[in-house]
């Protein structure tokens, strides 16, 4: 039963994030509370919550740099609240992983892997010259440059790492 609601969360972010771009906040909430009551009856609480937080934190510095969205934060923060930790670093490994080929093919697709490339660089000379602050355009609210719905990367992620436990 746990497993048909972890994969249905997914899903559910993964088609969400796909179509609109969002990630609602009702849906992560949701997610969230549904975790964190699962394991004060079946084990691992503190580790959820601690994972929660961990992930709330890791996520709200990501969203600083402007680097992901507010969903996105919600998204990850939940994720550990469902999963606990070791599934939780897992499933996040994954997406990340995910996120980078799903990007990867949005650049090659697009045809502007040098401007990529130049891009990154213009990023790295900003944090040493501004120190870990947000560029003024390189960032996820930038509709020019090539975005990814991270949900879909953390969908895959979470189902990989459930389904292969």
């Amino acid at each position: 039963m746990w497993t048909a609601f972890v994969l249905a969360f997914a899903v559910t972010v993964a088609i969400g994030d796909a179509r609109w771009r969002k990630i609602p906040r009702w849906l992560t909430t949701m997610g969230l509370l549904t975790g964190l009551g699962y394991h004060i009856f079946f084990g691992g609480f503190w580790s959820a919550l601690a994972t929660a937080a961990l992930a709330f934190g890791l996520g709200l510095g990501l969203y600083e740099l402007r680097a992901i969205g507010g969903g996105d934060v919600k998204l990850v923060a939940a994720m550990g609240g469902i999963l606990g930790f070791q599934l939780w670093t897992l499933a996040v490994e994954v997406a990340i992983f995910i996120a980078g080929v799903m990007a990867l093919y949005g650049v090659i697709r697009r045809g502007v892997f040098l401007e990529t490339f130049r891009n990154i660089g213009r990023l790295l000379k900003h944090f040493a010259t501004h120190g870990l602050s947000a560029h003024p355009e390189i960032q996820v609210d930038n509709e020019k440059l090539v975005r990814v719905p991270f949900g879909v990367a953390a969908a895959i992620g979470t189902v990989c790492t459930v389904m292969l436990r």
